[in-house]
């Protein structure tokens, strides 16, 4: 008794002495905080009672390792002054800047503007974060060269419409997130072509330890804005041009997006809700994105991005794949070789474990699988509800449009995609499937080699499953025609559609489709 009373007492310490270290090591960084409605720059400390009333002016007592803890509100009543709550992380080192701003080395032989001064450890990253999980609203997320910076818990609701004094539209076409390394001022915002930095090309243009990166968004509401006039039964998003994206990170490495929940993001342009041209190392998973047109994009060169355990809920396609369809679009550039661009819009996607669900006729997924000229594509385990229209997995080239760019005669016309991989994944299909085919090719000249398709699940109702096209499922290994004994019922958030899917203990599709998956 005595040798396990002491064994108790032991343990006992060794946990308080943990929590301690655990205490010293998460309370070694600073907390500063802001509110954009009620803070004060001039008389306020940076504390609970006083918070600063700017993004600047906060960020300027935060570094690597703090934490900068926005006081719930809505920060849209700001107003245009305050960018309607918008968190701007753009400044560079050719931009004017004010005294505490954070500063960068400039290397040697680099332009000032390809230098961002919100640039922390990935390590020891600074965290921004709302008071309560979506209890602050604001319009828009920027980051510009930025990089090690957490984003967490804003509702993030971008209005497009805001109008001056003279009708002129303020802030149109703004997306809810965008991330970029394009060297370009605010008044020039998406006037200057990527593969065209102003000024001419320069080393840095091309060094990716420059671009913004390591950026984490997590616990996120993002969703657009009803015109002035209302969400009126007249009101048609897909013919709405101001709406954009709702997360684009262009020419950035090591995104992390999750647990956040996308939705009423579509629009004129038929953009996915997470755009990711010329973007390495991202991961996008647990998030739940629903009624907006694709889901989640790899593209322009992109590599190795993970979409993994997320819910597409009446989408008009997950997509996972996609197209630039812009050939000065810089994707794959090396310095003094202006005609290197990519051979693939994506390279070592992964696709596992995502639920896409239909709930309603009209939002049948027309392309629940679109894969663009992918090199090394990896598609498993997901699970497709009431897929219909085009099949299940449409293949189509990228850039269609063959316009190299000056001086090069190497076409840009991506026809290829190798080393596609579909497995493990359920599909019940709608009973719809137009072209009589689950497998197909789109666009002329369209090649795809090596298609690795096997034990897959495809429902139908009972009813035979179409042939034809790239290949035929129902002659692939491990083909299964049978019900998978879904667990069933529509969801309502994250946790309930994920159950939705769930297989019975005696289903014939056991280890097929996605596995389990929760929110923390």
């Amino acid at each position: 008794m005595g040798n396990n009373h002491s064994l108790r007492i032991s343990a006992v310490a060794v946990t308080a002495a943990l929590l301690l270290i655990c205490g010293v090591a998460n309370g070694k960084g600073k907390t500063v905080y802001v509110h954009l409605v009620d803070g004060n720059d001039t008389n306020g400390d940076g504390s609970y009672k006083l918070p600063y009333k700017s993004w600047r002016v906060a960020l300027r007592h935060a570094g690597g390792g703090d934490t900068i803890i926005a006081k719930n509100g809505n920060y849209r009543k700001a107003g245009r002054e305050g960018n309607w709550g918008g968190l701007k992380l753009i400044l560079t080192m050719a931009d004017q800047l004010e005294a505490g701003d954070p500063t960068q080395p400039v290397p040697p032989g680099a332009r000032p503007d390809a230098v961002g001064i919100y640039r922390y450890d990935p390590a020891n990253p600074l965290t921004i974060r709302a008071e309560s999980r979506h209890g602050v609203v604001i319009d828009h997320v920027r980051f510009h060269l930025a990089s090690g910076i957490i984003i967490d818990g804003f509702e993030i609701f971008p209005n497009p419409y805001y109008t001056d004094d003279t009708g002129k539209k303020l802030n149109r076409r703004r997306n809810g997130i965008h991330g970029d390394s394009v060297y370009e001022p605010e008044d020039t915002y998406n006037h200057v072509k990527t593969n065209d930095p102003p000024g001419g090309h320069t080393a840095a243009w091309y060094d990716r330890s420059l671009w913004t990166s390591h950026i984490t968004v997590r616990n996120a509401r993002i969703h657009y804005e009803c015109p002035p006039a209302g969400c009126t039964p007249s009101y048609d998003p897909l013919q709405d041009d101001d709406r954009l994206y709702l997360i684009k990170f262009n020419q950035s490495h090591h995104i992390i997006v999750e647990d956040c929940d996308l939705f009423d993001g579509k629009n004129f342009q038929r953009k996915p809700a997470i755009d990711l041209p010329c973007s390495d190392d991202v991961i996008v998973r647990r998030n739940l994105i629903r009624n907006c047109h694709r889901g989640v994009v790899s593209k322009g060169g992109g590599r190795r991005v993970l979409i993994e355990a997320n819910v597409f809920v009446d989408n008009s396609g997950a997509a996972f794949s996609g197209g630039s369809t812009d050939p000065d679009l810089f994707i794959d550039g090396r310095f003094g070789d202006p005609c290197s661009f990519a051979y693939f819009e994506s390279y070592d996607m992964t696709a596992r474990d995502n639920l896409v669900v239909s709930t309603r006729p009209g939002e049948r997924p027309v392309e629940p699988i679109a894969i663009w000229a992918a090199k090394n594509a990896s598609i498993t385990n997901n699970t497709f509800i009431g897929i219909g229209e085009r099949g299940v997995l449409l293949v189509r080239p990228g850039n269609e449009v063959d316009s190299p760019a000056k001086g090069c005669r190497r076409s840009v016309r991506l026809m290829k995609t190798e080393d596609l991989t579909l497995r493990g994944n359920i599909f019940l299909l709608s009973g719809v499937v137009d072209e009589t085919m689950l497998y197909q090719i789109a666009g002329e000249g369209t090649a795809v080699s090596r298609f690795d398709h096997r034990d897959n699940t495809f429902f139908n109702g009972g009813h035979d499953v179409p042939v034809g096209g790239l290949a035929d499922p129902n002659r692939e290994p491990g083909f299964s025609k049978s019900d998978p004994q879904l667990a069933g019922k529509q969801g309502n958030d994250y946790a309930s559609w994920m159950a939705s899917a769930k297989l019975k203990t005696d289903s014939p599709s056991a280890g097929r489709g996605i596995r389990a998956a929760s929110r923390e």
